[in-house]
Formats: C-alpha cells, sequence, structure tokens
C-alpha cells in the first residue's frame, strides 16, 4: 500500500490543540515511510479562505462548514492513500467508504467517554477505513479493523541529560529534591492536587517546578493553594524554556490523571518515559498500557505520602528512570512506530 503519493490530513500544528503533539510525532514517522511522495494537507491553513463567511456561519455553524471544507480537501487531492489524523474522522471516512480514497484513520481518544453519539462516529470511522490505528490498546480494541501502536515521541530530544547541566539551564537550584509538573493548569490533569501537595509538601529542601502552557481551570481552592506554595519558594512559569530541560532537572514528575484524558496517552507521560524521569501518577485508564512504568496512586489523598516516601529511595527512582527509558528505546522511537505502520500498510496492500 505504497503508491506513488500518499497523503497526510492534519489540522494545523501551530494551533493550541489537544491532539497536536500526538499529529506532529506521527506526521514523522509517516515521513520515514513514504519521503517525498508524503503530501501534507493542512486543512485549517487551507481554511483562510472562508473566514469572509465568518459573518454568516457562527459558532457551530462554522465550525461544521470547516468539517466539509476537510472533506473536500481530502478529495481534492490525488492521493491514493489519505492518512487522516486530527480532523473530523467520521465525515473524512464518507470518502472511504465510497471507494474514492484508501483512508488509514488514527484515532487519539477513547470515543465511549469523550464522543457524544460514539456508536454511530465509530461505525462510521469502521466503515471507511482500511485500518484504524489506536494509540492504546483500548481505542484498538474498539475498532474491527483496528491496531494497536504506542505513540512515537523524539528519543533523540526526549532522553536522559545530567541533571546538574538542566537545572543550571533552568536556573534551578541544584541541591534540592525538586518535584515537577508539566502541562495545562487543568483540574483534568489533576492540577489541584499538584497545587495542593505543593501548598503541603514544599520546604527549604524540596521545591516545586510547575511549567504550564495555558489556563483551563482555576478554581478559588487552586489559587489559594498557588499562593501558600509560592510562600513555600515555588517555582512557576509559563513553559517558554525547552521542555525537554524540565524532564532532566526534575527528580519526580507529577501526572495525577484520574479520570479518562482526552489524548490517549497524555503527551507528557511518554515524554517523560523518554526522558527517564520517575512519574508518580494518577489510575486514569488513559495512562493503563503503561502502569508497570510509573507509579500508580489510587487515591488523591494517598500523593502526599506516596511521594514522601519515594523522594527517600533514590535507587528506586533510579532504576525507574532507566527501565522507562529502555521501554522508550524498544517500543516509542520514530523508527520502531515507523516500521510498525509499514508492515501493518504492506499487509494491507497486499
Amino acid at each position: 500500500m505504497h503508491p506513488e503519493k500518499a497523503c497526510a490530513l492534519l489540522r494545523h500544528l501551530a494551533l493550541k490543540e489537544g491532539q497536536t503533539a500526538l499529529t506532529r510525532s506521527f506526521l514523522k514517522a509517516l515521513k520515514m515511510i513514504y519521503g517525498e511522495k508524503l503530501y501534507v494537507v493542512d486543512t485549517v491553513e487551507h481554511a483562510i479562505s472562508l473566514r469572509p463567511l465568518g459573518f454568516i456561519f457562527k459558532g457551530e455553524s462554522f465550525k461544521y462548514l470547516l468539517y466539509a471544507f476537510e472533506v473536500m480537501k481530502a478529495l481534492s487531492t490525488h492521493c491514493e492513500v489519505v492518512h487522516v489524523l486530527n480532523v473530523n474522522k467520521p465525515l473524512i471516512s464518507i470518502i472511504g467508504s465510497l471507494g474514492l480514497r484508501n483512508v488509514v484513520t488514527y484515532q487519539f481518544s477513547y470515543l465511549p467517554e469523550v464522543h457524544a453519539y460514539w456508536r454511530i462516529k465509530r461505525a462510521l470511522i469502521e466503515k471507511g477505513s482500511r485500518v484504524v490505528i489506536g494509540t492504546s490498546k483500548r481505542i484498538s480494541e474498539l475498532f474491527n479493523k483496528g491496531l494497536f501502536t504506542y505513540p512515537p515521541v523524539d528519543v533523540e530530544l526526549f532522553k536522559p541529560r545530567d541533571k546538574r547541566i538542566a537545572r543550571l539551564a533552568l536556573n534551578l537550584p541544584s541541591d534540592k529534591v525538586i518535584i515537577g509538573y508539566v502541562g495545562d493548569i487543568d483540574i483534568g490533569r489533576g492540577f489541584d492536587v499538584v497545587a495542593r501537595l505543593a501548598a503541603t509538601l514544599g520546604s527549604s529542601d524540596v521545591k516545586f517546578f510547575i511549567a504550564y502552557q495555558r489556563i483551563d481551570t482555576l478554581t478559588k481552592n487552586i489559587v489559594d493553594d498557588l499562593k501558600r506554595a509560592l510562600r513555600r519558594r515555588a517555582l512557576i512559569m509559563r513553559r517558554a524554556t525547552p521542555v525537554w530541560y524540565v524532564y532532566n532537572a526534575v527528580d519526580v514528575l507529577l501526572l495525577p490523571i484520574h479520570k479518562t484524558y482526552p489524548t490517549e496517552p497524555p503527551a507528557t507521560l511518554i515524554e517523560a518515559l523518554a526522558s527517564g524521569t520517575p512519574v508518580v501518577g494518577g489510575a486514569s485508564l488513559s495512562m493503563k498500557d503503561y502502569e508497570s512504568l510509573y507509579i500508580r496512586v489510587d487515591d488523591c489523598d494517598d500523593y502526599a505520602e506516596v511521594v514522601s516516601n519515594i523522594m527517600v529511595n533514590k535507587e528506586f527512582l533510579h532504576e525507574l528512570g532507566k527501565r522507562s527509558r529502555e521501554f522508550a528505546l524498544e517500543n516509542l522511537s520514530y523508527q520502531v512506530v515507523s516500521r510498525r505502520l509499514y508492515d501493518a500498510l504492506s499487509k494491507l496492500s497486499s
């Protein structure tokens, strides 16, 4: 299934959209398969021409207009194979159902918990796709045509580095225990737990370093905890610095997600694993495929005790980080994932 030309259909990678990181990584893996034969269709870039219609189509109406435009862009290409990434998959799959293109769909979220009318959407995607690439086992198991693969990550960018150098680059103390958090300020990511821990565990010897991208949910309790955390010398910054240094600089990364997360797995998790960074995380099913690689906490009230106990066990943290890095090299690199995709596409062709 390797024609003269293949297309990757996606929305603009510069936008702050939840599944952008996985889209960018899969795009790099696909370029390793197709090389210059891969034609990238950025639907948002081409949809600029729709902006004058914004005064007619507003809110939901404009969104559906964009979806229709994405279908037209898929049809306007001369590619035999269309790889559907972070665009509206049920609508795009219609062109596959009609036999107009061979559609390979990439599903990054668990439909039953994050999409309304998920059974209808699943049926449309299934019917119109030659194969559905699921980034978790439970996603792939939703589809008869499902294929599970770990999402790729840049293991040369996210890798273990000298902790002292990373802390020097970020102007962090070299002789303190540093507990980190990377991601949006969002209760869905368990940031309320992070703020509470920073407010109670922070001290002259234990520093919390919070690197956030944007603010989604900020409650009064979180604000109060952050004020207390700052009094305990917590370090909070907008994520302007290279995030891979943050993974290298911290002793432990917090990822207390307990419910289903819209992107499965969270990109932060696989970046930390590739960096060899020990992770303390929640019992979210979105991270189930990695349970043996991070310290799972089932009850939010147990985080303080768990974090306090593991910080004195340096040998355990070292072994966990080493095991995480080995897993990433064996399963998450662009080379490994591209080979798995190549094999799957070759079987479809034959």
